[in-house]
Parts: structure tokens; sequence; C-alpha cells
């Protein structure tokens, strides 16, 4: 479970995890106190204190690389807060805009999210970290949405993929066979249905949950057919309205008509969510690779595998949306610059980098593929055979689209908005008008 030592109340920012880890000591056991350093026999490289902000997702293996990190320089004190991903959009780009940030704050791909390195780094929050070795790692496939103007403003470490997380101690026990067409799917969750277990787990209470079965669906129902859609969006030659867009939305709809969801998802959770699949009472949930260290922990074991969301009736056109998982760049305001770049490096070191995929359980650029957990090996064969759609949103101009797309997720739940009035809204919002 997740280690508990020399935690306290965040200084950082009201809206943080109200766990803080500070370690300057850690490592070697012994301190009691806050203002306690490692004093190890090697040379100190830096002193101070060090911020690192993060996503709660990211706690273990970022605990970890700090431990390692302050073991390695003990006159400096590292202090980690970790927040969910809703609080920090909220609040990072304020402190950012204050100068009050971390040094080191975390970063996403693209220009969609309001913490996205082509909202941010033009803005001149960001430190260029170009000239640093990991610089030359930064994978082909996401180069466009991972660098801004050919400059590297992030550590990137890891890809990501969308799909369904499933327990497979309950999908044994029904016997059921894994389903590559959309009929095979809805079979599948009414079955699960029948016998009184949720068929996927939903918890659109955390708003960034909302977008990830459509995206699932949009990987093969747009992208499929057409793979430049991003850029025939840009150019004006396509539109949400009238594309696949429509189709994936009416699904996930039907998703929910049929009772295919836990009651109320858009009261539930993403912690709840996982909860409802690590016990077995829900079969599955449609998340993000970097959730399924999470599931295992909670579940307690690893019987676990994710798969494609089948979206059609050809399983040769199935596509998953496939992308980089947010990592983290110096704040230009770090009153610690040299640390923190150093802490970025440091955790491009293969032995960190090993860290990262045994804890986080998702690979990490560069690893060999034997490395990769055997929960992902059967959707990664999707991505390694080019069936990949880039997350939608890391090519979206601007926030107000994602934002767009969260709303509407609720009311056409809610029936106040109809598939069409939410794309039409998506539209105006990626035009800016």
């Amino acid at each position: 479970m997740r280690k508990r030592s020399l935690v306290r109340t965040s200084s950082i920012t009201p809206a943080t995890s109200r766990r803080s880890l500070l370690l300057g000591a850690a490592a070697a056991g012994a301190a009691s106190s806050l203002g306690v350093r490692m004093r190890p026999a090697a040379a100190q490289s830096y002193s101070g204190e060090l911020r690192v902000l993060a996503d709660a997702a990211k706690r273990l293996a970022l605990e970890s690389a700090v431990t390692k990190f302050g073991a390695r320089h003990g006159g400096l004190r590292i202090r980690l807060n970790v927040s969910s991903v809703d609080q920090l959009m909220a609040t990072v780009r304020m402190q950012l805009t204050s100068g009050t940030a971390p040094d080191i704050v975390p970063v996403w791909p693209g220009s969609g999210v309001p913490l996205s390195v082509h909202q941010i780094a033009p803005a001149g929050y960001l430190t260029d970290l170009s000239a640093q070795p990991f610089a030359r790692s930064v994978p082909a496939f996401a180069r466009d949405v991972i660098t801004v103007d050919g400059k590297l403003f992030w550590f990137a470490n890891q890809p990501s993929v969308i799909g369904a997380i499933t327990n497979k101690r309950v999908w044994d026990r029904m016997a059921l066979a894994r389903p590559t067409t959309w009929s095979q799917f809805l079979d599948a969750c009414q079955k699960l249905k029948d016998a009184g277990i949720i068929p996927i787990a939903l918890g659109n209470g955390t708003q960034w949950i909302t977008q990830l079965i459509t995206y699932a669906l949009v990987a093969t129902l747009v992208y499929a057919e057409r793979p430049n859609f991003p850029e025939e969006m840009r150019a004006g030659r396509a539109t949400f309205v009238g594309s696949g867009w429509a189709e994936a939305m009416n699904k996930y709809l039907e998703l929910n008509r049929r009772g295919f969801f836990n009651p109320n998802p858009s009261g539930t959770s993403f912690e709840e969510s996982q909860r409802l699949v690590a016990s077995g009472r829900a079969a599955m949930a449609i998340h993000t690779a970097g959730t399924m260290a999470g599931m295992v922990a909670a579940a307690g074991h690893r019987d676990f595998v994710m798969w494609p969301v089948p979206a059609g009736e050809d399983p040769a056109k199935q596509h998953v949306p496939v992308g980089v998982t947010n990592g983290y760049g110096v704040s230009a305001g770090s009153r610690n610059k040299d640390a923190a770049i150093a802490f970025l490096n440091f955790n491009a070191e293969p032995e960190i980098m090993a860290d990262w995929a045994r804890i986080t359980l998702v690979p990490v650029f560069g690893a060999d593929e034997s490395q990769t957990d055997p929960v992902y090996v059967d959707i990664m064969r999707y991505v390694n055979a080019g069936k990949g759609a880039l997350y939608m949103d890391n090519k979206w101009p601007n926030p107000r689209v994602q934002e767009a797309h969260f709303v509407g997720i609720h009311e056409i739940f809610a029936g106040s908005a109809t598939v069409d009035q939410v794309l039409s809204r998506m539209d105006a919002a990626y035009r800016g008008t």
C-alpha cells in the first residue's frame, strides 16, 4: 500500500493533497522531524529545498525516485506534494502566473488542457531543457505534441493507452470471451448485468474520467478511416458535427441507457470506480494505463488485463487511443533550478526508469519489449502494429474544447443536451467562437 513515512499537511497550495512527503532523511530511516537532513559520506552537490508537485497517480514512483535522489544528495531537502488532476489543472496555472509555483511542476502533451506544454511553455513559464541528456529520447511518434518549436521543456518518460481494465477473476468466473466487436461487447455487458455484476465502473464525478469512453470509441470510429482527422480540422475541412464523434457519443449513451454503468456515474469518483473493479463488484473500467497500479494495489492481486474497447463490427479496423502520460517541467521561477534539472536527469537513468516501469506497471520509452508488463501485452499489440490514435485533445488548439466535452457528457447523461448540441459547442470552442 502507500508509504506513509514523514507525511504532513502540505504548505505549498491549499488545493493540494493533505499528504505531503518531505524527504531529507527518509532513506536513512532515522529522521523524526522535518528539519533533519541526511548526511552521507559522499560530497553534497545540492542544498536547500526542492519542491516537487505531481498528480496522485504518480506518487509511488516519485516517492521512490525522491528517496534515491535524496540519498545521493544529502544536503538537499525534497518536498513532494501530490494532488488530483482536476485540482492541478485549477491551481498550477495560477501558481505559474504569480511566480509561486514549485520547482518541478506537472506538464501534459499538446495544447488541449491548461497545463499542456503548448499552453504554458510559450508563455515563458517553463525552463528550456533541450540541452539535457534525456532530450535525446523524445519518441518520434509524439514529437510534435511534446516539443514546442523544436525545443523540449519537460521530461516525458512513459506512453499511455486507454482501454478496458478488466478483472480477470470476474471475467473468467462468467466464462466470457474477450469481445472484439461492439455487438459482442454489448452481449458480454448484458450477461454481466444479468448476473448482478456491474459491467463497467464509471467515475464521472471526477472530471477527466468523462472523456475516456468517448476517446476509446473515437479511436476506431473516426481515426481508423480518417487518421489525419486533426489536420483536417485544423484546415477547416472537418468538424466534430457530422463525424464519427456522433456515433461514439451515442454508443456511450447506449451503454448508460442499458444500465451497464454503476448507479449515478456522475456522482461516482474515479477512486470509487477503481474500488468497484478491484473488489469484483464491477467487471471493468475504461481507464488509462497509468491507473493500473492503483487497481492492482486496491485488489491485492494482479489478475487484470487491459484490452481495446471494441467500437464497430470489423475487428480489423480496431484502433486504440495512445499518447504520452503527463511528465514534469522545471518552472521558470524555480529557486533551486540546478537541483530540479538534476532530478529530472536522475529520473532518466536506466535504474530509475526501470523503477518507474515496475512501480507504475506502465512501460517506459526506450525499454525492451520484454519489460512490458503482461497486463498490457494484448493492447500493446495494436499500438505496435500502428493501430494507435494519438490522444484526441493533444492536437486541440485550446483547453475550451475539452471543457465543452467534459460538461457535455454530463448534460447528455442528464438529458439536458443532445449529442449534436454538445458537438456543436465543441466545434465553436475549437474555432474560438
